[in-house]
């Protein structure tokens, strides 16, 4: 994986330029900024697909993407909002911002990779997924019939 395109909400707010009626692309939340190109591909999307978006700085917010970053992975982030109302609780969306999220995402999946060089594999994965596995520990035989005495 060399892309992380995370979705969430965006809350409108007195010193915020999230949008009701259109997908917000941030440029950076509280632990950073995001991927530079990786957001402008987004912001060409939007406008090249005429999907209405703006562009916020969320300061006092973390996104989960960068908890990925913190582990350790060479990830390209970026991150988009639903405009909503409220948070982690009673949320109220317009269908216009749910829809431009929606087909920004549809625009980004849809596009292809931002660097070619992104596509090779790190390493190889040869026998990944044939990982061995041990028996189960004990007996793993069932007997048909319990034993003498128990009912």
């Amino acid at each position: 994986m060399a892309e992380i395109v995370a979705v969430d909400n965006a809350t409108p707010a007195p010193g915020q330029s999230s949008i009701e009626n259109g997908v917000t692309i941030a440029m950076a939340d509280s632990s950073g900024p995001f991927d530079y190109h990786l957001t402008r591909r987004l912001i060409a999307l939007a406008e090249e697909h005429a999907i209405p978006h703006a562009r916020d700085v969320f300061r006092y917010y973390r996104c989960d993407v960068a908890s990925a970053v913190e582990a350790g992975n060479d990830l390209r982030t970026a991150l988009m909002g639903i405009g909503v109302d409220a948070s982690h609780g009673h949320e109220r969306a317009h269908i216009d911002s749910i829809r431009a999220t929606a087909d920004l995402v549809a625009a980004y999946m849809l596009s292809p990779a931002l660097f070619e060089r992104d596509r090779e594999l790190l390493a190889p994965l040869g026998e990944f997924q044939d990982q061995p596995t041990p028996p189960p520990p004990g007996d793993a035989v069932v007997p048909d019939t319990l034993p003498e005495g128990q009912a």
